[in-house]
């Protein structure tokens, strides 16, 4: 029995498509720029913050950022407008 022919009918196609199946591995090395950041960034600004910052990063990196840009692009939105973006750890 094929788990693919079961899913219902409302889920898209991603998913029930297995050549299009992600690599876990391959995701754990995307993100671990993200996880390293939150780490460091948690030494400072504390537990809250860090997580807050590392998923909004993973969440626009899943949309298709990449991880300078996302990263770049979170950094703004604790700063006010004009301000430059700090050096990353």
């Amino acid at each position: 029995m094929n788990f693919y022919n079961h899913v219902p009918y409302f889920y898209n196609d991603y998913y029930r498509n297995p050549q299009q199946a992600v690599n876990p591995q391959q995701i754990l090395t995307v993100i671990n720029p993200v996880v390293s950041h939150g780490l460091k960034e948690a030494q400072h600004l504390g537990y809250q913050h860090a997580l807050t910052e590392a998923v909004a990063i993973g969440y626009l990196m899943g949309k298709g950022y990449d991880y300078n840009t996302a990263w770049k692009t979170v950094e703004s939105w604790w700063s006010p407008p004009g301000t430059p973006t700090p050096t990353p750890y």
